[in-house]
């Protein structure tokens, strides 16, 4: 379950105006400042089952390009524009998400939501393996059927199909798949600023533009 927060001072939401969604080295760093003080001002909704982001929550810093050559040989493929970008503004989180199951009691537990390297890199692979466990296929099935994208975590269980047009996202938990995110923008906005960017517009996607995404999206 994801939690969802909202940037309120004093009990008043303040309003977020992000540029347009492009993916670009640019629009990450503008999410990249604007969510550092979202966090400085939010505390973990205590109503929420799911991870969240702690307060005073920064963002670590970008990998070069010889770290991010190293991380893209651990992962088997070159990184689309797109997470290079992301990947090259910020590298994961200073304090793990934390889940407090709605403070019924359960002792709190905390992760990782936005994955680093080389911290998470098992994390990661792990979380790839799940997918293919959980739909039946296998790693060299993918890599030889070449009309199956393959895919990487970005955010908790959000994640990039790297072989379509865009990148687009998908919520995959287990073989329970959804289309999530028409790029690595959109997600960014959606899981940070829900419900206070003052722009949505820029942000929604008419569902007859969701792209075709075969087999991940077809019926198991």
């Amino acid at each position: 379950m994801t939690a969802f927060n909202f940037f309120k001072k004093k009990n008043k939401i303040i309003w977020v105006k992000l540029p347009q969604p492009d993916d670009s080295f640019a629009f990450f760093e503008t999410i990249k400042s604007k969510s550092e003080k979202f966090w400085a001002e939010t505390l973990p909704d205590k109503d929420i089952y799911g991870f969240q982001i702690q307060q005073d929550t920064k963002w670590l810093q970008g990998l070069s390009d010889t770290a991010i050559q190293e991380f893209e040989k651990h992962a088997g493929f070159s990184f689309p524009s797109a997470l290079r970008n992301f990947y090259k503004t910020m590298n994961g989180l200073t304090k793990p998400g934390i889940n407090i199951y709605g403070n019924d009691g359960t002792p709190a537990v905390f992760r990782s939501v936005f994955y680093s390297y080389p911290d998470d890199l098992k994390l990661i692979q792990d979380q790839i393996e799940w997918i293919y466990e959980a739909t039946s296929v296998k790693r060299e099935d993918i890599e030889s059927l070449k009309e199956i994208s393959r895919i990487f975590p970005v955010y908790q269980h959000r994640f990039m199909l790297i072989d379509i047009p865009g990148n687009p996202i998908l919520s995959m938990y287990g073989d329970d798949i959804i289309y999530y995110a028409e790029n690595l923008s959109k997600l960014l906005a959606k899981e940070i600023f829900s419900g206070a960017i003052y722009n949505i517009s820029d942000f929604e996607s008419p569902p007859q533009l969701e792209p075709e995404i075969k087999f991940w999206m077809d019926d198991k």
